[in-house]
């Protein structure tokens, strides 16, 4: 689940930096043991289990439930291959607060060998993989994030936009032919898997500013409304007009919106009303723009191309939402890494030819604070939807001695908790939703004790809760005792309810070992909560 989606932030360029931590997971060799009764009733957790060379990574998928700590529910099996995964979530809805409040999985829609898939999270007695349906395709690649129409009122009406392999047949291929597919749920055709036509693709959610559902798709020129609605598109942008290329950014009832010449606001008041603002074209032409985030009064967006080299122009924009006008916030030059939103400042990973910078910007003044750092560190800063973040520190990029130490802090920059060895594994998906605000998210999971050399052989899983500033050990992962001198690889899913989920296995000569590897459970809120399941269910 990611709505609202959260900006474009650094958590798997550790992928070059160390075997990666980010996506994956592995079933092991238990025994198949098939219990007398499934759950009856709460949400399931996931996790994709992983096997292979780490640059081809085949993976699986398994569930876990609390109310059976033993058991990992097998859905795919390791050697299938899950290309990607995305969380359809349930909640309650409050629209006056703009709020989704108790949320929690639903279903989890995901993608095997091209073929998209759908098995059900809130458990109802009944097996879960006897419960999956497929759409029967085999060209989808990936869900595209930003294109995630989650209704957290009604999870079946949900729906997702998949990339789709073109006629080479290959998933992101050096040939440009990649296409879309929207994917819905319908009562009596099951999954439907529905290709877009070139020139037809959505690019942007459009939501019931009164319901906060999703209710159709923006195109280039027009609204298309789905559920009844009118089946005519209404037209938003005339023929004489120039086209809309891309989104920047969307909240519940506006886009952030770019036709190539300069970036606009459109308000969707409901049914086929709206109102377009036109933004300053000598402040927002071109279709470089990025967001970084937006909070109940503004966008933050930042452009920093073209990407030639080290001495790249930098420049972020401040567009206010209620009588949309931008304004230059901040500027500089380098190139742009990773950007994130925090509750008063916005922060920046800038490279130039000299350094690695860290750049934190206030959002109401503009006033730059620059921390600079030698070429080979590097910095990120991981934003939380409470003021405080997770700061993630390389040591020694590219070398045999690189050093891992992880921060929490607080927006005066105090250190509330460092771990040595520090690697990020995920930042949980929120329980408490604000459609006014695209940073919600309130614990850190992560691993302390990873070494360049033994990864995370002999780690500990951790977690920050930012709501009570409160760090839990949740408990170790597989060390020298089980690995030897192998190396260790492992992943982690949390949130949005304090169930997660870890898969560990072992690492020899750059694959992952299927044999022998564990999945556990935990819970964000519950100290040494980590549990190795000990049978694997069909």
């Amino acid at each position: 689940m990611r709505l609202p989606s959260p900006p474009a932030v650094f958590l798997c360029v550790a992928t070059s930096l160390v075997l990666s931590a980010c996506g994956g997971g592995g079933g092991g060799s238990n025994p198949v043991v098939t219990p007398t009764t499934y759950p009856a009733s709460g949400a399931y957790g996931w996790v994709l289990k992983a096997s292979g060379p780490t640059g081809a990574l085949k993976k699986g998928l398994s569930l876990v439930h609390p109310s059976q700590p033993d058991a990992e529910f097998v859905i795919e099996a390791a050697s299938d291959y899950v290309s990607d995964a995305m969380l359809v979530s349930r909640g309650s809805v409050n629209a006056g607060a703009l709020q989704v409040t108790s949320v929690q999985a639903d279903a989890l829609v995901y993608i095997r060998g091209g073929d998209v898939r759908w098995v059900p999270m809130q458990a109802n007695g009944q097996s879960p993989v006897s419960q999956r349906i497929s759409a029967g395709s085999t060209s989808a690649c990936s869900f595209v994030s930003d294109l995630a129409a989650n209704d957290h009122a009604t999870p079946v009406n949900s729906r997702f936009i998949v990339t789709t392999a073109g006629a080479d047949g290959i998933c992101g291929g050096t040939s440009g032919d990649d296409g879309l597919a929207e994917v819905r749920k319908d009562a009596s055709l099951g999954l439907v898997f529905k290709p877009i036509s070139a020139g037809a693709e959505p690019l942007a959610v459009v939501r019931d500013p009164s319901t906060l559902a999703p209710r159709g798709w923006l195109y280039s020129r027009t609204v298309g409304l789905w559920n009844g609605a009118s089946s005519t598109p209404f037209t938003i942008r005339t023929n004489d007009k120039p086209a809309l290329v891309s989104v920047v950014g969307s909240t519940y009832r506006q886009a952030l919106v770019s036709d190539g010449t300069q970036l606009s606001v459109i308000d969707f008041s409901g049914g086929t009303g709206y109102t377009e603002s036109l933004l300053d074209a000598g402040i927002t032409a071109g279709n470089r723009w990025k967001l970084i985030g937006f909070d109940t009064d503004n966008f933050y967006v930042y452009d920093n191309s073209p990407l030639n080299d080290f001495s790249t122009p930098w420049t972020i924009l401040k567009i206010t939402r209620t009588t949309p006008v931008a304004s230059v916030l901040a500027s500089g030059t380098g190139l742009i890494q990773a950007a994130s939103m925090g509750s008063g400042v916005l922060y920046l990973t800038v490279a130039s030819a000299i350094d690695h910078q860290r750049v934190i910007v206030d959002k109401s003044t503009g006033t730059p604070t620059t921390d600079s750092f030698p070429s080979n560190v590097f910095v990120s800063v991981q934003t939380g939807g409470n003021g405080i973040h997770q700061m993630w520190i390389v040591t020694g990029v590219a070398t045999s001695q690189m050093t891992y130490t992880l921060l929490l802090i607080d927006e005066t920059d105090a250190v509330l908790h460092q771990a040595d060895g520090g690697f990020p594994m995920a930042a949980a998906e929120a329980s408490t939703l604000s459609f006014n605000a695209s940073e919600n998210r309130t614990s850190f999971v992560f691993a302390s004790g990873v070494t360049v050399d033994k990864q995370f052989n002999g780690a500990t899983l951790e977690t920050f809760d930012t709501m009570s500033s409160v760090h839990r050990v949740l408990g170790a992962l597989p060390g020298a005792a089980t690995l030897g001198t192998d190396s260790g690889f492992a992943s982690a899913v949390a949130g949005p309810s304090s169930l997660g989920a870890v898969y560990a296995a072992r690492s020899v000569g750059g694959e992952v070992q299927a044999s022998g590897s564990t999945v556990y459970a935990y819970d964000l809120g519950t100290a040494n909560s980590l549990i190795a399941k000990t049978r694997v269910v069909n």
